[in-house]
């Protein structure tokens, strides 16, 4: 039944559908002989939704150095965006987008650095509340703050200033959210829906940019306990809707000019975690992995991922993968997830010893 209800959800995601259903034929074909044997599958679902949403216009105008210094964080490279952060933001002084990497990049090392991350799970928690790195992270998101503000007041480019504040709102929350001050979360991530609910009412077109921050909130606040979605009420804060948010998600991770990658991993995040979906998650995180191969912690995890979904070996591939690639990155960042990563693959090798163990008994 397991395997069954992983197929279905695949049908529904589109870009996703040929990964996750090829993982599957994996699990049980063999490597050597499943590349091809699934293809006519994908040709068939996705030629109906071919044209389904049209991307969105190109408002946004991102410079290329910034676009670079995304790639860049994508890549786990944190400390060499960090390192060019005046640069940036003084050459982009009214572009909220070069604060808001500059943050991004402070969030990778907090997150690198403090997330419950172990030979077994990638959870979206902090085992620290705090970081050497809090103060640069809230400067830069308000500079971001600051001059979405200014953008937004600008008639011409309101619905981008809005569409910026939102994320910087979003940014927020998630830190908090992240260390568990629920109040705080609630509070950023109602300002955050208010500003990308305007930015797409300004601008339709930025509906795809937009459903990140909403798809994130519309799925965290409909799965809350119902304790906290009493709190929520009394708060006055919206209520949110799983399925719209899990939808809105998929729109971003397929669609999106800005979020699409980040989308794509908070997707994997919750198929593994909340909704069980494994393989599905695996084939998401496969691919971020093998499109970003300096990121160490995109390996860590689809070993870790590979390693539930019961296909210890691919697990093994990219827990080697990790080790190397979080060497090379260095710092503590770099030094925790190549520990980290080793010990992964010792478990691993001790999950393919064992199997084999029982096999010849």
């Amino acid at each position: 039944m397991a395997m069954i209800r992983n197929v279905i959800l695949t049908l529904e995601l589109n870009s996703f559908l040929m990964r996750a259903v090829r993982l599957l034929a994996c699990q049980y074909q063999g490597w050597a002989r499943c590349s091809t044997s699934i293809a006519f599958i994908f040709i068939f679902l996705t030629t109906a939704s071919i044209g389904r949403y049209s991307h969105a216009a190109n408002v946004l105008d991102i410079p290329d150095q910034l676009k670079t210094s995304v790639e860049a964080i994508r890549q786990g490279k944190y400390a060499q965006v960090i390192s060019s952060a005046t640069e940036l933001q003084n050459q982009f002084a009214d572009q909220p987008l070069s604060s808001l990497v500059v943050a991004e990049a402070y969030w990778g090392l907090i997150y690198c650095e403090t997330a419950h991350i172990t030979p077994r799970e990638v959870w979206h928690v902090a085992q620290h509340g705090s970081s050497s790195y809090d103060k640069q992270f809230a400067e830069s998101i308000q500079r971001a703050l600051i001059s979405s503000e200014n953008m937004n007041r600008n008639g011409e480019n309101a619905a981008v200033g809005a569409l910026y504040k939102g994320l910087s709102h979003g940014i927020q929350a998630r830190l908090f959210t992240f260390r568990g001050d629920r109040l705080k979360s609630a509070t950023e991530g109602k300002k955050m829906r208010a500003e990308l609910l305007e930015a797409v009412e300004e601008d339709s077109s930025l509906m795809p940019e937009a459903s990140f921050g909403l798809g994130a909130y519309n799925y965290y606040a409909d799965i809350l306990s119902p304790m906290l979605k009493l709190v929520r009420f009394f708060l006055g804060i919206p209520a949110g809707d799983r399925s719209k948010g899990l939808e809105q998600l998929r729109t971003a991770s397929q669609h999106s000019i800005l979020v699409a990658v980040e989308a794509q991993y908070e997707l994997a995040h919750i198929y593994s975690i909340q909704e069980n979906y494994l393989i599905v998650s695996l084939a998401m995180l496969k691919e971020l992995s093998d499109k970003y191969p300096s990121n160490a912690l995109y390996a860590l995890a689809t070993a870790i991922q590979a390693g539930r979904s019961g296909q210890d070996s691919l697990g093994l591939e990219y827990a080697s993968r990790a080790a190397e690639t979080a060497l090379a990155t260095g710092g503590a960042c770099g030094d925790r997830l190549s520990a980290i990563a080793l010990q992964t693959e010792k478990h691993l090798n001790q999950k393919i010893k064992n199997s084999i163990g029982n096999l010849k008994k």
